[in-house]
């Protein structure tokens, strides 16, 4: 297991740990306050019907087992969730006795927590929890037991415990999907962004585009006869030079900033290919940025672990086709006519750039895409 799947995997262990610490906090207060309406009721839980009876008992028990089973199971959210339902639908059946003084302390605190699930801000929470003091005072001129103020009081305090700890979740709940969503948009190997980030990417480059009339170009890149390269030095040190490669394309991207205007993108779409997105840059200034990388690459000497000793000048090449945006067409297109220009340099001989909106003449194999 490489370095970044360990951290991966410690990331993942660490949320998970606080979700089920979270879960767990909720149903440890859930089972107290359970318990607690009981005794406070415990008269009128005398006189109501035996189903009601099963009912409230059955509560408290899949309160205090979760509460208390939860760590024999992998905290995973369907199963919370399951658990969370059975509770809801077992509490709903007691809706027709919500008229009665000792059900006033529970049925009013669940709608306020629905707000709390609700608030985005710790502001809103404290307005919960004021509109619930205000509705504490107007109660007291009812006749409400002195038990059912109680139970109001710590069912209360529970809804302000989980609207503030429900935000804390959902803050961190919302950096996971987003280093989720980052994950799932990154190349494992290189740390480039990968294909699904290019085709989001373009496709953000076309709206662009038609809002405001700001182009893009595209370079699709392949590392020539790279699977001789693997059969020569093995895979291991293939992939140290595709790492290689990476580092290399993005500081020659990273270097061509202050030329053209923008920030230049790479992204590792396949095996051994590579792709760039160079924002407010035309056609030709993309083919010269291509030019200038493919002879980067070109000169470059390869060294690197597995390697027993480096890969000179000229071992290592690269073919590249280059496609500028148009306005009216999309993903398809750009990425086609990229594409065909990359074939084009590779049936060429390879180690070249071509334009897809030139063709070679005379079929001699010049690259009449760059001048010199």
């Amino acid at each position: 297991m490489n370095k970044s799947a360990k951290t991966d995997d410690q990331e993942g262990t660490i949320y998970s740990g606080e979700y089920f610490a979270y879960v767990r906090g909720l149903f440890a207060a859930a089972s107290v306050l359970g318990v607690a309406e009981l005794c406070l009721n415990f008269d009128w839980f005398l006189g109501v019907p035996l189903w009601l009876k099963v009912v409230r008992v059955s509560l408290t028990v899949i309160a205090i087992g979760y509460w208390l089973g939860a760590p024999r199971y992998d905290p995973v959210l369907r199963h919370a969730f399951k658990v969370g339902l059975l509770f809801l639908f077992l509490r709903i059946l007691t809706l027709s006795h919500a008229a009665e003084p000792m059900n006033v302390a529970f049925y009013f605190p669940v709608a306020l927590i629905a707000l709390m699930t609700i608030a985005t801000t710790r502001r809103e929470v404290w307005a919960a929890l004021a509109i619930c003091v205000v509705s504490f005072l107007i109660a007291r001129a009812g006749d409400l037991p002195v038990r059912a103020y109680l139970g109001l009081s710590l069912v209360s305090g529970f809804a302000g415990y989980f609207g503030l700890s429900f935000l804390r979740f959902r803050a961190r709940l919302f950096e996971l999907l987003a280093l989720l969503k980052d994950q799932t948009r990154t190349d494992q190997l290189t740390g480039l962004k990968n294909r699904r980030a290019l085709q989001d990417d373009i496709e953000s480059g076309f709206r662009l585009l038609e809002s405001d009339g700001t182009g893009f170009s595209l370079l699709l890149i392949d590392v020539d006869h790279f699977k001789k390269v693997n059969d020569r030095y093995g895979h291991g040190a293939g992939d140290a030079i595709l790492k290689l490669l990476a580092s290399e394309i993005r500081h020659d991207v990273r270097a061509m900033d202050p030329v053209y205007a923008g920030a230049g993108t790479v992204y590792r779409f396949g095996g051994e290919e590579f792709a760039v997105i160079l924002p407010n840059t035309d056609l030709e200034g993309a083919s010269v940025a291509a030019e200038r990388l493919r002879r980067r690459i070109h000169a470059k000497q390869f060294q690197a672990d597995p390697l027993e000793s480096p890969i000179p000048g000229g071992g290592v090449t690269i073919s590249i086709g280059v496609a500028g945006a148009e306005p009216g067409s999309g993903w398809s297109e750009v990425y086609s006519a990229a594409d065909q220009a990359l074939y084009r340099a590779k049936d060429l001989g390879r180690n070249r750039v071509e334009r897809a909106d030139q063709q070679p003449r005379n079929g001699d194999g010049s690259n009449l895409a760059i001048a010199g």
